[in-house]
Formats: C-alpha cells, sequence, structure tokens
C-alpha cells in the first residue's frame, strides 16, 4: 500500500504548522504566566492590607488579562513574522510531492529531495487543517487536507501512518 500526493504549501499553511509546534510551549506558558500573575499580585495586595478574598479576587482578574495578552502577542508575533518572511520573500509558496509506503516518506519539491524512515518520525498528528509528521526541530511533513482529493486517499493515508508509525507516536482519525 503506498499514497502518493502532490500538495502546495501556502503562508497559510506554513502559519497552521507554527501554531501547531507552539500549542504545547504556549500552553505551558500561559499558566506560568497566570500562576506567576496570580501569586505575587496576591502577596502585593494582601501585604498592601487588603482581605485574603480581596487580593486573591483582583489578583486572579489581573492574571487573566495578563495571561490573554501574552497568548495573543505570541499568536500575532507568529502571524506577523510569518507575513514578514513573506513579504521579504525569504518565505514562499511551494510544490512537494509526497510518496508514502513501507520504507518511510519521501518528499520532492523544487527545494530538494528528503526522506523521513519511519523510525525518524517522532510525532505523527492529524488536526482539522493538516497531517503533520514530525521529524526533529526543523524537520517536518507537512500534507494540507483540503489538498487531498477524496476520503479514500486519506483513508489510505491514515492506515499507513497507523501501520508505520511506532506506537503511540500517531494520533490520526479512524
Amino acid at each position: 500500500m503506498t499514497y502518493s500526493g502532490k500538495f502546495t504549501i501556502t503562508k497559510e499553511d506554513n502559519q497552521h504548522y507554527n501554531f501547531f509546534r507552539m500549542k504545547r510551549k504556549l500552553a505551558g506558558l500561559a499558566i506560568m504566566t497566570f500562576i506567576i500573575l496570580a501569586l505575587l499580585l496576591a502577596l502585593v495586595r494582601y501585604a498592601q492590607g487588603l482581605p485574603v478574598t480581596d487580593s486573591l479576587l483582583s489578583a486572579l482578574l489581573v492574571a487573566v488579562l495578563g495571561t490573554v495578552l501574552m497568548v495573543g502577542f505570541n499568536l500575532l508575533s507568529v502571524i506577523l513574522r510569518i507575513n514578514n518572511l513573506y513579504k521579504k520573500g525569504k518565505m514562499s509558496d511551494f510544490t512537494v510531492f509526497y510518496t508514502v509506503d513501507k520504507n518511510g516518506i519521501h518528499a520532492k519539491s523544487e527545494r530538494g529531495d528528503t526522506d523521513f524512515a519511519w523510525k525518524q518520525i517522532l510525532l505523527a498528528r492529524e488536526t482539522s487543517h493538516a497531517i503533520y509528521l514530525i521529524a526533529g526541530e526543523n524537520r517536518a511533513v507537512v500534507i494540507p487536507k483540503r489538498q487531498i482529493t477524496n476520503d479514500g486517499e486519506l483513508n489510505t493515508l491514515r492506515a499507513l501512518l497507523r501501520k508505520y508509525v511506532a506506537a503511540g507516536r500517531a494520533k490520526v482519525a479512524k
């Protein structure tokens, strides 16, 4: 069983990929920001003589606002960074041909050819936008789902990932 497909990786795909990659780190950062802001402000307000409940309430409100601003700033910075890279010509849309078989994934594009053996795939995830195969910090396969022509092709790709990606590393729809 094999799967072959031609995909154009666009600015939108790059943004979705960057959001996917930063999701876990951003969640941890958001939790840490919330806790630090809440604790520090609660302690300061309590030291200023406010009752404990008033101190906690005002600290929680500021912590929520600070966390929302921090997350929003991070998301906005990704969008601005990618737009800037496209504007400067350092990043552009490109077409890639993927062949997925028992040996792994072969990617061929104007940027060159790359082979990913199955043992190199550290993470395989399906989102509403794409299937991501991560082989390292700077190595990944991005397969935009909107460009897969039919459900049969998508099911073939999912079956290959379930069969060949190491146990526990693949999370794709059934």
